[in-house]
Order: C-alpha cells, then sequence, then structure tokens
C-alpha cells in the first residue's frame, strides 16, 4: 500500500490543539511557564474586573460622593474632599479620555459639581459610568499582576503563585468594589508594589539600597495620597531596618539603615508635596460660593490660598502649604464628625469573619431583583483564615519548639507579613473606635492573609510528606473551589438578575443577603377618617 506524499493532512482538530498545548505547558521551562500563567492571570483579571463597567448605570455608595468631586476636576475649580485629591485625578483622567472618545460629550453633567453629594436619581439618564469606572478597573488588573508577582517572589513556584493568585482574581468583594468609581483600587495597587518592593528589601541589602528604599516611600506614599489609612503600611519598611539593625549592630551599620529610612521618608513627603501641588496646579477657579460644595470649601481654604485664586498672587510654596493645610482641615473636620455607628457598619475585630456585607444597590424589574452587592468569596475568606492560624502556629512552633526551630528567610517573611497584619488590623481596631468602619477598609488586611495562606502551604509542604506528595492535587482542589464559589456568588458582584428562590440559594448556609422585594406586606393606607383626626 502506497501513501501520496502529495496529499495534506488532515487538520488537527480543537481538541488536538488543546492537547497539544497542555503538553506544551506542562513541560515547558520554568521562565516560560512564569510568563503563561502571569498572562493567564491578567487575562482573567481584565474579564473579571473590566467588562461591563456601566452596570448599574446609577450611582452606588461612594460614588454619590466622587462623581461630585471629579465634576468639580472637570471644571478646574479648587475643592476639598474628605481623602486626599490622588483618587479624583485619575478619575478625571477617566472621564477626560471618554470625552476624547465621545462618550457623556452630550450629557449636561454641571450640576453635579454643585453638592458635596447627591441623590443617585440627579444623575442625568444617558450618562455613562465607563469613563469615570474604567481607571479603578484597570489598576484592578494591574493589582492582579502585581499580586502574583508577589506570592511568586514568596513560593518560587509558578503553579502555585497562579493559583494563590485567584485568591485575588475570583474574589467578588473586590471585584464588586474595584470596578466602580471608588478609591480603594488604587490604594491597593500602590500598596501591593510598596509590598513587592519591601520584599526586595527584606532579609538582605539590595544593590541599590537607597533606590529600593526610595521607591518604597514612594509607593507608600501614593497610597497615602488615595486614602490616609494605608499610612499604616510604612511599618513594614520599619520592620526591614529593625531587622537589619539588629543582625548588624556595628556603627557603620547603623548610619546605613539611618539613611535608608531617610529615604524612605524623604520619598513619602516629595510626593505628598507634588501631589498637592498638582491638586493647585489642575484646579486654578475658586469656588462657586452661590452652592454648598462651594460654601463648604471656602470655609476651609486660607486667605493666601483664596488669593491665589483669585489671581491675587503666584503659585509659590506658600500658596500650596496653605491649601495643604486646609485640606487637613477639612479632612480633620470630616473625620470629627464622622458618626460611629451606621446599619452597614462593622466591627474591624470580626473582618476576618466577613462581617459584614452592604447591599449597595438593587433593582426590581417586577419579577426579579438585579444586586449590587459587597459580599466576599467565602472560600477566599475561610482560606485567610486558615492562613492567619497556620502562620501563627508556624511562628509560635518556630519560637518555643527548640528541636523545631527552623532558621530560614520563609519563616523571617512569614514573621514579618503576620507582624504587619497584626500591626494593621489593631489599628483599624483603634479607628473603629473613633468612627464608623466597613467592610472594605480590611481590603489591604485580607491580602496579607492570603500571602499567609501562601507562605504557611509552601512551609507545610516541605515539612509533611503527605502535603508534598499531593501538592498538585490539593492546589488544582483550591482553585476549583475558589472559583466555583465565585460564579455562584458573581450575579450578586456583576446586577445581574435573580428571582427571590435564587437569591435565597445564596443565604445557604449563612445569611448573606437580604433577598428583594421583602416578604412582608406594606402597611394599609390611613383612611380618610384617621387622616382628619390626625389633623
Amino acid at each position: 500500500m502506497t501513501t501520496d506524499a502529495n496529499v495534506p493532512a488532515a487538520a488537527p482538530t480543537l481538541r488536538q490543539k488543546i492537547a497539544r498545548f497542555a503538553h506544551a505547558l506542562w513541560n515547558a521551562d520554568d521562565k516560560t511557564l512564569r510568563w503563561v500563567l502571569g498572562v493567564l492571570i491578567v487575562i482573567l483579571a481584565v474579564f473579571n474586573f473590566a467588562r461591563d463597567i456601566n452596570n448599574p448605570n446609577r450611582a452606588f455608595w461612594d460614588e454619590s460622593y466622587y462623581l461630585t468631586s471629579t465634576q468639580r476636576y472637570e471644571e478646574g475649580k479648587a475643592q476639598y474632599a474628605s481623602h486626599p485629591p490622588l483618587g479624583f485625578m485619575f478619575m478625571d483622567a477617566g472621564v477626560k479620555v471618554g470625552y476624547m472618545l465621545g462618550v457623556n460629550t452630550d450629557v449636561n453633567t454641571h450640576a453635579l459639581g454643585d453638592l458635596k453629594k447627591i441623590d443617585s436619581r440627579v444623575v442625568p439618564k444617558a450618562y455613562n459610568f465607563t469613563p469615570v469606572r474604567m481607571p479603578s478597573a484597570l489598576f484592578a488588573v494591574l493589582s492582579a499582576l502585581l499580586f502574583y508577582l508577589m506570592i511568586l517572589r514568596l513560593n518560587g513556584e509558578p503553579f502555585e503563585a497562579f493559583v494563590f493568585s485567584l485568591l485575588f482574581v475570583f474574589e467578588n468583594a473586590y471585584i464588586v468594589h474595584f470596578r466602580a468609581a471608588h478609591l480603594d483600587s488604587y490604594q491597593f495597587t500602590f500598596t501591593l508594589g510598596s509590598i513587592l518592593v519591601w520584599l526586595h528589601t527584606f532579609g538582605k541589602e539590595p544593590k541599590r539600597p537607597l533606590l529600593m528604599y526610595g521607591l518604597f516611600g514612594l509607593l507608600c506614599g501614593l497610597s497615602f495620597m488615595v486614602k490616609v489609612n494605608s499610612l499604616v503600611m510604612l511599618a513594614l519598611g520599619a520592620l526591614s531596618l529593625i531587622r537589619a539593625v539588629w543582625i548588624d549592630r556595628s556603627r557603620h551599620n547603623w548610619l546605613r539603615q539611618i539613611g535608608n529610612g531617610a529615604a524612605i521618608a524623604g520619598a513619602f513627603v516629595a510626593v505628598v508635596v507634588t501631589v498637592f501641588t498638582l491638586h493647585v496646579v489642575f484646579n486654578p477657579n475658586l469656588p462657586d460660593s452661590t452652592t454648598k460644595a462651594g460654601q463648604r470649601d471656602l470655609r476651609a481654604m486660607g486667605q493666601t490660598y483664596k488669593d491665589y485664586l483669585a489671581d491675587k498672587r503666584g503659585l509659590s510654596p506658600a500658596v500650596v502649604w496653605d491649601a495643604t493645610a486646609g485640606y487637613y482641615k477639612y479632612m480633620k473636620y470630616d473625620f470629627t464628625g464622622e458618626v460611629k455607628t451606621e446599619p452597614n457598619g462593622s466591627q474591624p475585630a470580626l473582618w476576618p469573619f466577613m462581617a459584614k456585607a452592604i447591599s449597595y444597590r438593587w433593582d426590581f424589574d417586577g419579577k426579579r431583583t438585579a444586586y449590587t452587592h459587597m459580599v466576599g468569596n467565602p472560600v477566599d475568606w475561610g482560606l485567610g483564615i486558615v492562613g492567619i492560624v497556620g502562620a501563627c502556629v508556624l511562628v509560635l512552633r518556630r519560637r518555643f519548639d527548640k528541636e523545631a526551630a527552623q532558621v530560614s528567610q520563609d519563616y523571617d517573611r512569614l514573621e514579618a507579613l503576620l507582624a504587619m497584619y497584626m500591626i494593621f488590623w489593631t489599628f483599624h481596631i483603634y479607628l473603629g473606635i473613633h468612627r464608623v468602619m466597613y467592610i472594605y477598609h480590611y481590603f489591604i488586611g485580607l491580602s496579607l492573609s492570603f500571602f499567609l495562606v501562601a507562605l504557611s502551604f509552601k512551609i507545610a509542604a516541605r515539612q509533611i510528606p503527605l502535603i508534598e506528595k499531593h501538592r498538585f492535587i490539593i492546589l488544582c482542589a483550591i482553585s476549583v473551589a475558589i472559583a466555583g464559589s465565585y460564579l455562584f456568588y458573581a450575579p450578586l458582584t456583576y446586577h445581574h438578575y435573580l428571582t427571590r428562590k435564587q437569591c435565597e440559594w445564596r443565604n445557604i448556609p449563612v445569611t448573606l443577603i437580604v433577598c428583594q422585594p421583602s416578604r412582608k406586606k406594606p402597611a394599609p393606607l390611613p383612611t380618610p377618617a384617621v387622616v382628619a383626626k390626625s389633623l
């Protein structure tokens, strides 16, 4: 039997192509695998965070404040807000790009800037939220990449880094909050960047210490200029400096670490000064004294700053200082006037247990209800608790069991990350005494607990043969559980319509959402006789 050499071979089927790709991926070298899995994480993040951004097409939660701030940025009006200005600059950039692409160009949004907080019904119906929300979503995608690089740095195994990065990519609470016009995505990205840089400084002296410590301070400064509670992350740099001095107490090393600390402080201060200077430059117009927002801003402004806005003096350090002092005065007043409790508030001591979910918005079409609900992925949060407990056990075992004591960089990092988690948690428990706190204030702490999960797993797998033997199966099971839980709660994340029965299924085994419409019957309308009597 002969074959015709000129007859072309049959094209491979889709199944064969997938099988070949999987075989090549499985047998790829470590460097190739890192790149492929990293790209896959970015693709998943884009799909989860950056799609259907205009849904819901109404403002929810803090967007009622931030849309007004963004509008005043659009008009170049000097203003103050409850948070530093960097996040609003990113939102403003998104809106300007939207205008360049023809989005919202025919929508009159001027009235949005007249108040500090607006009713969502005041936003024009034709308004497209994609431009103001998209920068936050894109920062979330960048966070996914940084998260993957963090785990890769901690564990060194590409597949492990991929699996534990799913804790971020499939975290419903991150998705619903980061794909909105909120500030937390920007803060989170800069915080992850600072932790990644910190890993290069902890346990060893980097080749360019001043540059690395300066970069750490810069990223902490950027995070601080979005939301001030991330100031606590400077403690990570302090841990590195203290450890370096403890190991080598020579005079030369003391001077070197003082220089590193100065690099952190200098970069941090430089960022603060730069951002406030840009804030002054980008908003050269006096607030409108006929609006409530303008009146409130003017009360906090110093005369030097007002003179600059009135073109009575030029830009100078004195102007920037006065504007910054006014901003601090405004935030301090806002902080001291903050209520300590409210129905959606939660106790920081209970945050690791996801207390409590917030229903941002729900819309009823007569048959079904669409929710925008800030509920986390229960599998993720459960693993976070496992990571915290596991880290505590490993650290205590190292410190008090002399026979089991381990001296390794993994344990040093585990102790430092656990210490940072405890510092972050304790700091926010203190803040919770003075003002109302919400579950999303825990987002940075949640990420620290995820890092503890990954590092504890690496240490446990090295010490327990059973885990090492079934490591691949365990990691696959974790991946399936994370993704499955995400999909189950995704309708609450993406404002998808559910029947009441479908909603109630999401309350098994723990009640996480109040399903709408309420089963309670509305109170009967008063009769004319009752109305007349009451008058």
